[in-house]
């Protein structure tokens, strides 16, 4: 137990990351982002994947993990609209 954790070199299988739903507004995601910041949380990545914005942090094990918010249900109708490549997020 303990020691110092491996940098991973190479592709392997396994968990690359797990989204967790944090609200439905840019408003929501801004104050998870001010929250983290005030708690010494690197953010390690951002995105506007357009229906979905998100932030990525790690946790102590060093998983990444998705923060996001709902920004718009088109692609319930219009399921193309998640193949859209992301964008840089601006909150």
């Amino acid at each position: 137990v303990g020691g110092k954790k491996e940098e991973k070199t190479r592709q392997e299988p396994g968990l690359y990351h797990i989204g967790f739903k944090i609200g439905d507004t840019d408003e929501e995601l801004r104050a998870a982002l001010h929250e983290l910041q005030k708690q010494g949380v690197p953010i390690v990545g951002s995105a506007n994947h357009h229906v979905t914005h998100s932030l990525y942090i790690l946790d102590p094990d060093g998983n990444e993990l998705e923060l996001y918010v709902d920004v718009d249900d088109s692609w319930k109708s219009d399921p193309k609209k998640l193949l859209k490549p992301a964008e840089r997020l601006v909150l």
